[in-house]
């Protein structure tokens, strides 16, 4: 009945009761304000504020600054960055800010950064660092509503389980000390959660958003023919990279077969192949929906022309026809007797294997656009002393630095 007569969607879920002990409020942007006010005015330098979000997200509203984008609360309120930015301007001086988003489009975020979280204005004077699922214009992996906590292949959860040691299931986390020194920091778990999961993800750090402001890749300009870019052999990349990030690019190489000197632009290409194959699914799925959607109109036209109650799906009319046994015989009998019925069964196996397909498509290029980030971040990195002023690159430094901490370390 729900393929016929609504979505078939999530139509497989389970759901449970949840108790959520110790909160404090209502989820809105009242009620953060309010925290910022009340609580985050009373914290000291040397601090750090934590800040992590699983929720819903949403796009930016605002055409000048793609980066705003919003975290969806209760009532259908949203918080946009740049309000956030906003408090996070407020807090008492020396509070170092962390943060951990895997909402859809989380990273608009990571210009926290700046002023307002816009670019455009000057970087903030604060320790912050930020870490974020998913570019700022791409759904994420995290928004699941299923409660089997085994099957959770998203951010946070690799994020968390690098630092605990242990993963949701209690079980050991990988190997995640990439640069050896005993200890994990964020910046091992954001590599950990790259390498560890096999979704639609694109993670996102705050220094890859700096240097994307401020630095530049090798172009053909007279000034920029000496710089770093997608066609510097790889070795010479490896070479630039910090321990962390040397872990991700070979690592991700194994994943992906990527071999040789040449990986940057074989990335590049990889990249622009997968998104013209997602393009072309998402055509087939448009074309598809116009026959699947007129076979079943078909099909359900005709059924509620024999049982009118079928106008409204819930109610006690329908509801019937799939709780008594007699009714429901009579049911499928019509729908299986149907003269659409073969066509519409075989177009509804056609749009599954698309979707299947699509998703797997998605997989394949997240995990060759996370080579590509990393690896443009080394390279916009070794350009940056070259291009901006010191005070540019004392910024980029107080970042990474934020980045390399761990939850133990001694206040400053």
């Amino acid at each position: 009945m729900a393929g016929l007569f609504g979505s078939e969607r999530g139509i497989t879920n389970q759901y449970r009761n949840n108790e959520l002990k110790n909160t404090r409020d209502l989820s809105s942007p009242d009620a953060v304000e309010r925290w910022f006010e009340e609580e985050g005015s009373k914290l000291e330098s040397g601090d750090r504020l934590i800040l992590y979000v699983t929720s819903h997200g949403g796009r930016s509203g605002n055409k000048d600054n793609k980066f705003n984008t919003k975290i969806w609360m209760w009532n259908r309120r949203t918080l946009e960055a740049s309000r956030l930015a906003g408090w996070i301007a407020k807090l008492p001086e020396g509070v170092r800010v962390m943060t951990v988003m895997v909402q859809c489009y989380a990273g608009g975020f990571s210009h926290l950064i700046f002023d307002e979280n816009n670019e455009k204005k000057d970087s903030v004077d604060r320790r912050l660092c930020g870490f974020f699922a998913t570019v700022c214009d791409r759904e994420a992996a995290g928004c699941t509503p299923d409660v089997n906590e085994a099957n959770y292949d998203e951010f946070s959860s690799h994020f968390w389980a690098a630092l605990r040691g242990k993963t949701r299931m209690e079980e050991q986390a990988g190997h995640c000390d990439y640069d050896g020194d005993g200890r994990i920091s964020f910046e091992e778990a954001h590599a950990y959660a790259i390498l560890a999961s096999r979704n639609i993800d694109i993670p996102v750090k705050t220094s890859g958003a700096f240097l994307r402001v401020h630095s530049r890749l090798r172009s053909e300009k007279e000034e920029d023919k000496e710089l770093l870019g997608l066609e510097t052999p790889y070795s010479v990349i490896l070479e630039r990279a910090g321990k962390v990030d040397r872990a991700v690019l070979e690592g991700l190489s194994r994943r992906l077969n990527l071999k040789g000197e040449n990986r940057g632009t074989k990335a590049r290409d990889g990249v622009s192949a997968l998104a013209k194959k997602i393009r072309k699914v998402e055509e087939e799925k448009k074309a598809h929906k116009k026959k699947f959607d007129s076979a079943r109109g078909v099909i359900s036209r005709d059924l509620r022309n024999r049982w009118p109650a079928l106008e409204n799906r819930h109610s006690p009319g329908a509801v019937r026809l799939l709780s008594k046994e007699k009714r429901q015989s009579q049911f499928v009998s019509a729908v299986e007797e149907h003269p659409s019925f073969e066509e519409w069964s075989k177009l509804r196996a056609e749009r599954s294997e698309l979707g299947d397909r699509d998703l797997q498509l998605s997989k394949e290029y997240a995990s060759w656009r996370r080579f590509l980030r990393v690896f443009e971040n080394v390279a916009y990195a070794a350009n940056l002393p070259v291009i901006c002023e010191e005070a540019v690159t004392g910024t980029y430094f107080r970042i990474i630095t934020a980045e390399q901490e761990g939850f133990f370390d001694n206040k400053e």
